[in-house]
């Protein structure tokens, strides 16, 4: 989920209407956000759409296809490491 939360403008474009960013969690590390206040944080932002409250396996796969890597890699450390440790692998191969 906070590779999710990492992009709210992604968020607030697919929930639509009823989507409050302001319930999301505002720590810039987002890794050191509890996990379940993380999903809690994302289902009170998401709860008064048209979609209804974020589901993992309804509205996870959607909204991965949408999020912005550059924005998940600023506030998501450990994916940023990630990415680059893939990027570096796929170029040695």
């Amino acid at each position: 989920e906070a590779w999710i939360v990492a992009d709210s403008e992604a968020l607030a474009s697919w929930y639509g209407q009823g989507f409050h960013a302001n319930r999301l969690p505002q720590r810039q590390n987002l890794e050191e956000e509890p996990k379940r206040d993380l999903f809690d944080k994302l289902g009170r932002a998401t709860g008064e759409t048209q979609k209804g409250t974020y589901e993992k396996i309804g509205h996870a796969s959607k909204l991965l296809a949408i999020v912005s890597p550059e924005k998940v890699a600023v506030r998501c450390p450990c994916y940023k490491e990630f990415t680059e440790w893939l990027s570096a692998q796929i170029e040695d191969a």
